[in-house]
């Protein structure tokens, strides 16, 4: 069920709904959070709040304006993110690259959330592949050639090609699951 209809559902007075759609936003939107906190505790706090003032403010979200939902979440949790930093004069943990994400200087604020929580979804992913496929991904996009790859980690080239298959197939089926599709769990 997609986020407008489970929301449609809530402001017509299903509470027990609400908890769909924390499970399926919590991992991304602390994920979100910790980058521009980088603190575990406040991490926790900070998105409790914002599910809270989501939940409280979910009756003057209208399904129909074509906002999606994450974007009116990932807003709320920048703004609260940023109001606590404030508070705790820390305003110097929101990375130079983060701001420009989560300020949309380039794109509206709905692209670049959207943008944003592909980026979460990808570190969720590269976090779950097993090792040795994610050594061997992460080498390789760093830049290393297949042959310093092989010679780092002691195995044949053609093993390091194998490994690079098999990771990249593993993190479309992760991506298709964080991005709320359908994937096969497929054994690596």
């Amino acid at each position: 069920m997609n986020d407008n209809a489970v929301i449609r559902r809530i402001q017509g007075g299903d509470v027990d709904a609400f908890a769909g759609l924390v499970q399926k936003h919590h991992h991304n939107l602390l994920a979100f959070i910790h980058r521009l906190v980088r603190d575990p505790h406040l991490t926790e706090d900070i998105g409790q709040e914002v599910f809270l003032d989501v939940y409280k403010s979910l009756s003057k979200f209208d399904p129909d304006m074509g906002t999606p939902f994450s974007a009116w979440l990932y807003i709320s949790a920048r703004n609260r993110c940023i109001s606590e930093l404030r508070k705790r004069g820390r305003t110097e943990s929101v990375p130079l690259e983060d701001y420009h994400v989560i300020t949309g200087a380039a794109d509206n604020a709905e692209e670049a959330l959207i943008r944003q929580e592909g980026l979460d979804a990808l570190a969720a992913s590269l976090e779950q592949l097993p090792e040795p496929f994610r050594t061997t991904l992460l080498k390789s996009l760093q830049g290393a050639s297949l042959d310093d790859i092989a010679s780092q980690c002691g195995i044949p080239q053609a093993t390091v090609k194998t490994r690079l298959f098999r990771a990249k197939e593993k993190i479309k089926q992760l991506m298709k699951i964080y991005a709320g599709g359908v994937g096969h769990e497929r054994r690596i």
